[in-house]
C-alpha cells in the first residue's frame, strides 16, 4: 500500500459518517486513539480519530437542556459543537451566545432584559461605585441599596430589537462572567 493510499484511508476514517435524511452528525468529546503507521515518516504513531454522534434533533431545535450526556452525567459533546456556534457565537437557533468557563446565556431578538440581567446595557461608572461604597461605609448596605435605587431607579426592562443588539449583549455577558 503506498503512502498516498494510507493517507486517504486515515482521512476517510475520521470523516463524518454518511447520514440518512433527517440525521445530523455531531463530534463527540472522546476521541478514539489508534496506533497506525504514519504515512509521512513510516513510523508507528498514535492518531486520534473523531467519533460521531448521529442525532435526529435539527440544529435549530437544539438547546442546552437537550444536549446529550453519558450515563454518569458527563457531556458527550461540547456545547459549541452541539449548538453549532460560529465565530460570532451565533447558533443556528438564532441566538447569540455569551459564555465563559462559568456561565452561558443565549440572547435573541425579542428577549426581555431586566435590570438584574448580566450583560445589560446599563452600567454604573467608577465614580458612581465610589459614591456607593462611601455611602455604604457611612450608612450600611441597606441604605446604600436604597440610595442607588432612588438615584438610578429609572432603569426599565427593555426588549432586544435587532441581531446586532443581541450580539452586543452576548459580548457584554462574556466580558462580565470572565
Amino acid at each position: 500500500m503506498s503512502n498516498i493510499n494510507k493517507l486517504v484511508q486515515f482521512i476517510t476514517e475520521s470523516a463524518k459518517p454518511e447520514l440518512k435524511n433527517g440525521e445530523y452528525a455531531v463530534a463527540l468529546i472522546n476521541k478514539k486513539v489508534t496506533k497506525k503507521l504514519n504515512p509521512r515518516t513510516n513510523r508507528i504513531k498514535k492518531f486520534k480519530t473523531t467519533n460521531w454522534l448521529v442525532t435526529k434533533i435539527a440544529p435549530e431545535d437544539r438547546t442546552l437542556k437537550n444536549k446529550p450526556k453519558y450515563a454518569d452525567g458527563k457531556p458527550k459533546v461540547t456545547f459549541q459543537s452541539w449548538l453549532e456556534l460560529d465565530a460570532q457565537k451565533k447558533s443556528k437557533n438564532g441566538k447569540y451566545y455569551g459564555y465563559s468557563h462559568r456561565a452561558i446565556h443565549g440572547f435573541y431578538v425579542g428577549e426581555l432584559i431586566k435590570p438584574g440581567t448580566i450583560g445589560n446595557k446599563f452600567e454604573y461608572n467608577k465614580e458612581v461605585d465610589k459614591k456607593y461604597n462611601a455611602y455604604e461605609k457611612k450608612h450600611g448596605y441597606d441604605a446604600a441599596e436604597k440610595w442607588k435605587k432612588e438615584t438610578f431607579g429609572n432603569f426599565k426592562p427593555y426588549t432586544i430589537k435587532t441581531e446586532k443588539e443581541a450580539e452586543e449583549h452576548a459580548m457584554r455577558f462574556t466580558k462580565d462572567v470572565s
